[in-house]
């Protein structure tokens, strides 16, 4: 009997430290149960097949469009080729970076770097939550963010079939909410970059919007 005792104690250990060591991905989840064979996406994921991605972006009244190409690979280093075309100029500004694993490019030319402030605080903001691997499943949190005294959470609210300047894909839908709008970024899996955003200030005024308008991705999976 006290053999069976110890072995009940046992199983119970060993249980409690299960449940403990399981926790945190739950509750980060919000899910019950977890769906089996989740994908997940970081900023990159997909750059190797050298994908072509074109974007209209506006930040502030300023508009213009950003043709990102992602070069073969050179050993571990990849590169991005930014061609930029404003609207308001007949100028293309022409930028070749090193890609990094924040995508922070801070020692660009002078003509390009007021266009990369842009697109570093639009395109390639989503390195703030996912330079590691994040869950794409509804209800996924992503993190945290502190917008003046509140609290909000980037989450996945949405999965569905969409359209876009580029093409119908299936798409994650993240978003959170300041003042009496909902900010919105779109992911596509193994799109190494987001491919749609609108968000606003606490005055309702749109900050800025981009939207991927053409992709040249024929060694993409589910795009060749």
């Amino acid at each position: 009997m006290a053999s069976l005792k110890l072995v009940a104690i046992f199983a119970i250990v060993i249980v409690s430290a299960a449940a403990g060591l399981t926790w945190p991905f739950f509750t980060n989840l919000h899910l019950n149960p977890v769906p089996s064979g989740m994908s997940m996406w970081h900023m990159g994921k997909g750059s190797q097949y050298d994908p072509e991605m074109v974007y209209r972006i506006s930040y502030n009244n300023t508009n213009f469009t950003a043709d990102m190409k992602f070069l073969p690979m050179q050993g571990q280093n990849q590169s991005l080729l930014v061609q930029i075309k404003p609207d308001d100029t007949d100028k293309i500004i022409n930028q070749t970076v090193q890609i990094g694993l924040v995508y922070d490019y801070p020692n660009v030319s002078p003509e390009a770097k007021p266009y990369f402030d842009m697109i570093d605080q639009s395109v390639f903001s989503m390195r703030d939550y996912a330079t590691t691997a994040q869950y794409l499943v509804k209800g996924a949190e992503w993190g945290d963010l502190y917008i003046g005294a509140n609290h909000e959470k980037l989450t996945v609210t949405d999965v569905s079939n969409t359209s876009f300047g580029f093409g119908s894909a299936n798409a994650y839908m993240l978003s959170y909410r300041i003042g009496a709008n909902e900010n919105k970024v779109w992911i596509v899996d193994n799109l190494p970059l987001p491919v749609r955003s609108q968000t606003y200030d606490f005055n309702g005024t749109l900050v800025y919007s981009f939207e991927l308008v053409s992709l040249k991705a024929p060694s993409t999976p589910g795009f060749s």
